[in-house]
């Protein structure tokens, strides 16, 4: 009787001994993932590259004043490593579908319609966000739409006091809209910034305003654009075409298969002009279909830095 409790009591011990062992794993278990959770990658985390600040309109900054200046040359550029796509950027439907969009930035000018001769040698379209170039610039604004390229509104005057106030930003806004109305009876939604939506210039003049007007634009129901790669022809007023090139074919070489190409068709940007033939024809080779944006296109937003 006495080996039958004592084998009863040693069972009882064990039972006691392994509950808890289990119970002191579990609480070590909790405690390590309360301390150290796991952490987790965004879905919406970008492959693609963006800058805290962008370089573009090189040429116009050049007329700015001297602390605009500074401000901007401080500023990493548009090509530098990537940051989390905000989440405003809408993914693409399709990520088997790859496709450029070619956009080129405060023209028309006699770029403009090289480049127009160029797109139409291969058979593509590209998106133009235009600005009040010269006075008579509205038949070059009719030959993009009427050659089946998509207008963008980025200025009527290309001043970065458009940022000022809200008000001032869309008095300046209406203008251009206006312009290429006039010209090609298309009222356009599609909005890029002078700067980009990231430009810390506009500090010197509204504090926060990229920031209300990133909301407002789509709020008065305008689409605005920002780019994921930059071909960086703005970073000087003649940048080599070979440069150019090399940037520009960046985001093939890096796998993304939806691609926002920032260029330019001001009148300085002819090395822009005498690239565009190899960066269309590598994009070919590569897969690549080119496209206009639109409404319901793939967008990309950067983080506005005021």
């Amino acid at each position: 009787m006495k080996r039958r409790n004592w084998r009863f009591k040693k069972s009882f011990l064990v039972f006691c001994a392994v509950i808890l062992t289990l119970l002191l794993v579990g609480v070590c278990a909790w405690v390590a993932k309360t301390v150290h959770p796991k952490s987790v990658t965004s879905d919406g985390e970008s492959v693609n590259a963006q800058a805290e600040q962008s370089t573009e309109d090189g040429y116009a900054q050049q007329n700015a004043p001297t602390s605009q200046q500074n401000d901007e040359s401080q500023e990493p550029s548009a090509s530098a490593p990537p940051a989390s796509a905000p989440p405003a950027s809408v993914p693409p439907t399709d990520p088997d579908d790859k496709v450029i969009y070619l956009t080129f930035d405060d023209g028309p000018s006699k770029n403009t319609t090289r480049i127009l001769d160029i797109l139409d040698q291969y058979g593509i379209k590209a998106t133009f966000f235009v600005i009040h170039t010269y006075d008579g610039c509205e038949a070059q604004l009719k030959e993009i739409a009427d050659r089946g390229h998509a207008i963008g509104l980025h200025s009527y005057s290309h001043d970065f006091s458009i940022y000022s106030s809200v008000d001032t930003y869309f008095e300046d806004l209406n203008k251009i809209s206006d312009l290429v109305y006039d010209a090609t009876g298309i009222r356009s939604k599609l909005v890029r910034f002078p700067g980009g939506t990231s430009n810390t210039i506009s500090k010197n003049y509204c504090s926060g305003i990229m920031t209300t007007l990133s909301q407002e634009l789509p709020a008065r129901g305008y689409y605005y654009f920002d780019w994921d790669w930059d071909s960086t022809d703005a970073s000087d007023k003649q940048v080599p075409a070979s440069q150019i090139y090399e940037k520009s074919i960046k985001a093939a070489q890096c796998g993304d298969s939806h691609v926002i190409l920032l260029m330019h068709d001001a009148p300085i940007k002819s090395t822009t002009t005498d690239a565009l033939p190899d960066i269309i024809q590598y994009y070919k080779d590569c897969g690549y279909r080119f496209d206009v944006l639109s409404g319901t296109s793939y967008t990309y937003h950067h983080n506005p830095n005021n």
